[in-house]
């Protein structure tokens, strides 16, 4: 029987040999060490056969490679799946009703989550965000009358929103998973917006967990209807576009993207309706400001976000706190260690009350920029504080 990765080489049109060519340049970009071509050989054919399953770097590299996710390849699902949510119900209770009521209490919902989400950070709010999820899978397989759409859209909106804030508590495999399950409601609708959305999340996180040639693709896909799309969204996937060439150390796209975006903003109707409300200039010169680190650049990173600090609005604490621990990083960069350190303990505090992963993943970035100076007060105290918060 064809193994899904099997299937994913002979989708390519690729032997073997072309395959382990692939997977070499692939790790290289990613930082992977592989081993000798012909153990590598040896490897590819055992997990095309289904006798050895990847571990996480090999499972890095094809998911680089064929611009997949480890569910695609078939390389294991998040445990996160509708059938496995709590309260779920029996198959024989009859399916709730999609009143109007009841998707203008979701709808309600959504919002209020949305609103507190910046402020009290991801963590509080995934089990109420959770619990929602078997209501609204219910409402979406039993519908099929003429209020299905928003039934639909619904389902995309929560999906989604779920997969973010898994993404921001760290779980990146349960965030892909929610993510796609949004992409699959989100294409059922005529709504370009929303599918672009949809697919610029998905390429976040695939840059974040390491795979910035599938991150691009994503990227792209996002911006396919780019004619149709309203500004602030259209802005936000170019910001998508921009971080992945980053990664990959393609400075004249990802600044392009970045021009493109700023463009865009400064036209954008902020009137709160946007599916990217979030997507401000201050957003953009951050997003920005984390190209710049990415392209060698510190000096550029520090100009910008210490701009933006200036104008960041008041509700999104959260991402003020990932601004925060960027600029800390670039300070480290420069080896402005004494700004570096007041800058970090900020962005702590914050990472402290919104449990963000991804405030804590770019902080300890910065405790290996500040490794030459561990023995300075300041910096052990920080140490100390980051190794009791968990995390990798």
């Amino acid at each position: 029987m064809k193994t899904k990765l099997q299937a994913a080489r002979m989708a390519k049109g690729w032997t073997q040999a072309q395959l382990i060519g692939a997977m070499a340049a692939a790790a290289e970009r990613l930082g992977v060490e592989l081993p000798a071509p012909s153990s590598l050989k040896t490897q590819v054919s055992m997990f095309e056969n289904g006798r050895r399953i990847p571990g996480r770097d090999y499972g890095l590299v094809f998911c680089e490679v064929y611009e997949s996710t480890r569910a695609e390849l078939g390389l294991g699902l998040s445990p996160m799946k509708a059938g496995t949510l709590p309260g779920v119900p029996n198959p024989r209770t009859p399916s709730p009703e999609a009143s109007p009521e009841v998707l203008d209490y979701l709808r309600s919902v959504l919002v209020q989550h949305a609103h507190a989400e910046p402020l009290v950070g991801a963590r509080f709010l995934v089990p109420a965000v959770q619990s929602q999820m078997p209501l609204i899978e219910e409402l979406c397989k039993g519908t099929s009358t003429a209020n299905r759409t928003e039934v639909v859209r619904v389902g995309a909106r929560y999906a989604e929103f779920l997969g973010w804030l898994h993404q921001d508590t760290g779980d990146t495999e349960a965030a892909m998973f929610w993510t796609i399950r949004a992409l699959d409601y989100a294409s059922e609708l005529d709504d370009p917006a929303l599918t672009s959305y949809v697919f610029q999340r998905r390429s976040n996180i695939a840059a974040e967990v390491g795979q910035p040639g599938h991150a691009v693709g994503l990227a792209n896909a996002a911006l396919r209807e780019s004619h149709r799309l309203p500004e602030q969204v259209h802005a936000v996937a170019l910001r998508a576009r921009a971080n992945a060439h980053a990664l990959l150390g393609h400075a004249t796209e990802s600044l392009r993207a970045l021009d493109e975006a700023r463009v865009l903003i400064e036209a954008a109707v902020h009137d709160g309706s946007s599916l990217a409300p979030f997507c401000s200039a201050s957003y953009i010169d951050m997003e920005a400001a984390n190209c710049a680190l990415q392209l060698g650049r510190p000096h550029d990173a520090v100009r910008t976000l210490e701009a933006s600090l200036i104008r960041w609005p008041a509700e999104q604490q959260r991402d003020r706190g990932l601004c925060l621990a960027r600029l800390a990083t670039a300070y480290a960069h420069l080896e402005d260690v004494e700004a570096g350190y007041n800058t970090a303990a900020q962005a702590l505090a914050i990472a402290r009350s919104t449990g963000s992963a991804r405030i804590l993943a770019e902080l300890r970035r910065l405790q290996k920029r500040l490794a030459p100076w561990s023995k300075l007060v300041e910096i052990a105290a920080l140490n100390r504080q980051l190794g009791t918060m968990g995390g990798s």
